[in-house]
């Protein structure tokens, strides 16, 4: 992996090369307690360089991988002269390239999914399949054909592709678990199908419901959002999946208000999230962009590097409400502030992380990325745009990735890396 281009960077690896060869015999014998409390101090960045530099060193990263710091990484557009896919760390405010890694995704890869460091893709025939970029390690999945209904191949792949799929999220890590579950939402009904591994085919979630918005699992329990705002608890551990229960809180008056207010809007987009043992219920105003003087805009004009040429962007995410469950009275109350946790929302399976282990984000905030795969996909000017953080404290949108392409294609997706 390679930082991408600066001189610095580049002076830094010719010089860590001329002391290694001085004395790598000692760095070899440094005691195992002092190995673990430098890895306890590095980035995901540094702690690649560190497990490159002997085989001792790499054995002590290896026991070590599962007290790594969890600071998700955004996944980027590749660069196609070097078949790289390119990562961008704000834990440092670098870009990072994997090199010689896209014969692994293939052409026209779309994302659907991250989870434990692995990605769910669609390559170009819409046949699923997991990589972890990190390791480089690829799992085929079965074909979703039989989703496809009665409508040609062909179609499906041109028009359907990019949409059909609305999210996937593994149970486990693949890497360490031979008992993995890919569950996902699909179709015009959102409805749910999982995969085990070693299943020939993908099987409908029996007892589901339909209009799901979200879905994630926490302490060994599978959690599904609707589209009513209420939540099903399913048990994965049987040979077939048993709900357990069905949770169907009351709507708070600020939902009701913050609904109304943006009544206007394209859209609203949910998300479920475990924050320090609360569930929590995230509402994304997603709609036009709004001028200087406040005013909504129905069209917003962007100018992208030396072009001229304005880019019609329809949609931005103005806003976010957070509830929280209050399990007892079984309602959603209203929260204004996440402390020191940080949310990572989109396509990835959704994420709470506290803010000392966050180097590089604001805590009380959300960082987002667009996952608005219908609007997206509407027209080839633009898409993959929609991403920024919220501060709940100033309740505005900042920027925290600049950009200078017009499209963002594939759109930008979390991963925490995952080195094995």
């Amino acid at each position: 992996m390679a930082e991408d281009p600066s001189a610095s960077s580049k002076r830094l690896q010719i010089s860590f090369s001329k002391v290694t060869s001085i004395v790598e015999q000692n760095w070899s014998k440094l005691q195992p307690e002092l190995l673990r409390l430098i890895l306890s101090k590095l980035s995901f960045a540094q702690f690649i360089r560190f497990k490159a530099v002997c085989s001792s060193w790499n054995s002590i990263a290896k026991s070590y991988v599962s007290s790594l710091r969890q600071v998700p990484w955004l996944l980027l557009p590749g660069n196609q002269e070097h078949h790289a896919r390119c990562f961008f760390s704000l834990e440092d405010n670098k870009t990072y390239q994997i090199k010689n890694i896209g014969n692994l995704f293939g052409n026209d890869a779309w994302c659907v999914g991250s989870s434990h460091g692995w990605l769910v893709l669609l390559d170009d025939e819409a046949k699923p399949f997991l990589l972890n970029p990190f390791s480089q390690v690829r799992i085929q999945l079965p074909t979703i054909e039989r989703f496809m209904f009665q409508v040609n191949k062909s179609y499906f792949i041109q028009h359907l592709r990019k949409v059909f799929i609305t999210k996937a999220i593994l149970l486990s890590d693949p890497s360490h678990d031979n008992s993995y579950v890919v569950v996902l939402i699909f179709g015009y009904l959102s409805r749910l199908a999982f995969c085990k591994k070693g299943d020939s085919g993908w099987t409908i979630l029996s007892g589901a419901s339909q209009g799901y918005c979200d879905i994630i699992y926490i302490n060994d329990l599978f959690y599904a959002l609707t589209s009513d705002s209420s939540i099903e608890v399913w048990d994965f551990h049987a040979s077939l999946p048993i709900k357990k229960r069905e949770i169907h809180p009351s709507t708070t008056r600020e939902m009701l208000e913050a609904t109304k207010c943006f009544g206007n809007l394209h859209s609203c987009q949910t998300y479920l999230v475990e924050s320090s043992g609360d569930l929590l219920l995230v509402l994304r105003y997603i709609g036009n962009f709004v001028n200087e003087e406040g005013e909504v805009v129905d069209e917003a004009y962007l100018l992208s590097g030396d072009s001229t040429q304005p880019l019609v962007c329809p949609y931005q995410t103005l806003m976010f409400h957070v509830c929280k469950l209050d399990s007892r009275e079984q309602k959603w109350v209203g929260v204004d502030n996440l402390k020191d946790e940080v949310l990572f929302l989109g396509g990835n399976h959704s994420m709470s992380l506290l803010a000392q282990y966050c180097s590089g984000f604001e805590k009380n905030s959300i960082y987002f990325t667009d996952d608005n795969w219908n609007q997206m996909n509407e027209d080839d000017l633009y898409g993959g745009h929609d991403l920024g953080k919220f501060s709940l404290e100033e309740k505005i949108v900042k920027p925290f990735y600049a950009c200078d392409l017009r499209r963002i294609d594939p759109p930008p997706f979390w991963i925490v890396p995952n080195p094995w």
